[in-house]
């Protein structure tokens, strides 16, 4: 075999891992600014200075606005599903009200490690897009029957008020994500980083006395 046939496939994975880690590079910096400005506010361009990369190179890996902003929705995502998989292992043989407990405490601990998530999804949940269409379709759905479920599930052990779960739902989102979403008001108001680590147990706290049934 040829030393041109045996470099051959280092050279493909090399370019492969160039590739993978612009693409990485531009997410990283549109998930933050997508979540601040919203689609509207954000443009290519502001990716491009975040993140150091030509407008050309960025159209070139995502061909388009719309395509950036998709990616770095479903890499956004992702990371908010891992983190709450890993979390919800503590509710693993727990039942009664030390499971709610676990739970509501995993989905807060998500919701703190990325507050870009509830940010972005206040971003387009203002106004009825297909951007917005897509993203509960593709992505929040799935999250948000997850809580559902978990509603229907501590209503009938008689641990959670009673009511149409969906707007539940909705109700304990606002409830575990507002002081994480709007951290800058709270600051503000507080004089304390709602994202510090000592917050969030206070925050965690403070929604399973008001929402659990003890």
């Amino acid at each position: 075999m040829s030393t041109k046939t045996q470099t051959r496939p280092a050279r493909i994975n090399e370019r492969e891992a160039q590739r993978e880690a612009t693409q990485s590079r531009i997410l990283d910096a549109a998930i933050p600014l997508f979540a601040q400005r919203g689609f509207a506010g954000a443009s290519v361009s502001d990716v491009a200075r975040a993140c150091g990369a030509p407008v050309p190179l960025i159209m070139y890996h995502f061909k388009s606005k719309q395509g950036v902003w998709e990616a770095a929705v479903e890499r956004l995502y992702a990371r908010v599903n891992a983190h709450l998989d890993g979390e919800m292992e503590s509710t693993k043989g727990l039942t009664g009200l030390p499971f709610y407990k676990a739970a509501i405490r995993a989905h807060i601990a998500s919701l703190a490690a990325y507050p870009e998530h509830m940010r972005l999804l206040l971003q387009e949940g203002a106004e009825r897009t297909t951007r917005l269409e897509w993203l509960i379709a593709t992505h929040q759905k799935p999250l948000n029957d997850k809580i559902i479920d978990l509603i229907v599930s501590a209503q009938g052990e008689g641990l959670i008020a009673a009511g149409d779960p969906t707007h539940l739902m909705f109700v304990l989102s606002g409830a575990f994500s507002l002081p994480i979403v709007l951290a800058p008001e709270y600051e503000i108001l507080t004089g304390k980083n709602s994202i510090d680590a000592r917050q969030i147990e206070a925050h965690i706290d403070a929604c399973l006395e008001l929402i659990l049934k003890a």
